[in-house]
């Protein structure tokens, strides 16, 4: 094939000057609002340095989604590689067939009717969490979203209770995302292969994971089919071979699912809330919503899509504050992305925190303004704001987008109706929970709050 021109190396200018990749990943806190600079000085990929690697930042939207729906030429990062070692060849990191003939596997747990039933699973959840709380209770917000999404999970996606199972879940993971930046630098992952002190906690870390998966495992074993995605798994049968699904790949499978499936749900809805308490006329207008008799009819019905508002708060809670805020593709072959040439081997990063902020592509780009994702009607419309293509990725673009988009989207938007309605979360003033970015946009300080009757 002819190879396409070489992308023009130009030192980053304006608010970064010289920047490097070390420099890029090394303050992590820092890293979202850097990313956003980059976005907001340049329309044209911006080159890094970082020595041999070759690592490009895609500041256009066009560009960006150019990359992520490119059929060929390209497969997922540094970011992938780093999480292989926890989650092997589990949809989210696997390549190529394995991962095509998974995601037809798994696609139809996802389907509308599926859905549905969850859908009322995820409200009880909630409900269930409502009654435990009471008025004048402080908490650590962040805290509670987690053992929530991931006690909705397990019900919906493993039929089981892991309640019993989050706090030794929290803790692996916890372990497992305070080394990811460390990974993340040129050279990090020799650490793994290396015996050193981040190889053993990330072995340690894998073992707790591993053996609350092995329990949620044999517990579906012992007590039969049901309509889960565990017992899909458990009963899938190679399509030439007719053999079951391997132990070591159901591992995999449930383990990504188990993970992927409530950390950045959990992420997303505590960005929301710490967007609701300091934005007084946000909160009046979900107030507005949740308090309606019609609301609380679709929340009792489990039909998210009839709650507008709450669906535009959670749209924009994940427009500043996006779980997954960057977005790595490794080239593979040569490819040129709108005239621009990249070479085999770079690194394309998509800086999806920046992309979702920049001035170029929304108004008020940098406010809090649900309202934005409603259109003439009051209906929810994800076009609504006029933004160009690729400038809104929170679940990704192309064959790999998040095969639970929709599951996110109606847990996300059930569990903040639900919970809205009961109270109110308190911040103190000018609280900021600070960024962990790490494989999500986690919150660095937890969000502690002072519960208060809606």
């Amino acid at each position: 094939m002819t190879s396409a021109p070489s992308l023009p190396v130009r030192p980053v200018t304006g608010a970064l000057p010289r920047l490097t990749l070390r420099q890029l990943l090394g303050d992590r806190e820092r890293l979202p609002d850097r990313l956003a600079a980059i976005v907001a000085g340049s329309q044209d990929p911006v080159p890094l340095r970082a020595g041999p690697l070759r690592v490009v930042v895609v500041t256009d939207p066009h560009l960006a989604r150019a990359l992520l729906t490119a059929p060929t030429g390209v497969r997922k990062g540094r970011g992938i590689d780093a999480l292989r070692n926890l989650l092997h060849d589990g949809l989210l990191t696997s390549e190529g067939e394995l991962h095509r003939r998974q995601r037809r596997l798994i696609q139809p747990a996802f389907t509308p009717a599926r859905l549905a039933g969850y859908a009322v699973d995820a409200v009880a959840c909630a409900r269930a969490l409502a009654d435990r709380w009471d008025a004048g209770d402080r908490l650590d917000l962040a805290e509670e979203m987690s053992a929530l999404t991931l006690e909705i999970v397990g019900r919906t996606l493993f039929g089981a209770e892991v309640r019993d199972e989050r706090a030794e879940v929290a803790a692996a993971m916890d372990e497992v995302l305070a080394d990811f930046p460390v990974l993340m630098r040129p050279g990090g992952l020799m650490l793994l292969r290396l015996p050193t002190p981040l190889r053993s906690r990330m072995r340690r870390a894998t073992a707790q994971l591993d053996a609350v998966v092995a329990r949620l495992v044999a517990r579906r074993r012992a007590e039969g089919g049901g309509d889960d995605v565990l017992s899909m798994l458990l009963a899938a049968r190679d399509e030439e071979t007719g053999d079951p699904m391997s132990d070591a790949l159901i591992r995999d499978e449930a383990l990504t699912l188990l993970l992927a499936g409530h950390e950045t749900t959990a992420v997303a809805l505590s960005w929301t809330w710490w967007h609701l308490a300091r934005e007084p006329r946000a909160r009046a207008l979900l107030a507005t919503e949740v308090s309606s008799p019609l609301a609380r009819t679709a929340v009792e019905a489990g039909a998210w899509d009839r709650l507008p508002v709450s669906r535009a708060v959670i749209a924009e809670s994940m427009r500043l504050n996006p779980p997954a805020y960057v977005v790595g593709r490794r080239v593979t072959h040569d490819l040129s992305l709108d005239g621009h040439g990249v070479r085999a081997g770079t690194l394309c990063l998509v800086p999806t925190y920046g992309l979702h902020r920049d001035p170029r592509s929304w108004s008020e780009a940098d406010q809090f303004r649900p309202q934005r994702w409603l259109d003439a009607t009051g209906r929810f419309d994800e076009a609504a704001p006029d933004q160009p293509r690729g400038a809104y990725l929170p679940f990704g673009a192309g064959a790999r987008i998040c095969i639970g988009a929709q599951f996110a989207w109606m847990e996300a938007t059930l569990v903040l109706a639900s919970l809205a309605a009961r109270f109110r979360p308190e911040i103190e003033a000018g609280y900021h929970p600070g960024y962990a970015p790490a494989v999500t946009l986690r919150l660095r300080h937890g969000l502690p709050v002072t519960l208060a009757r809606a």
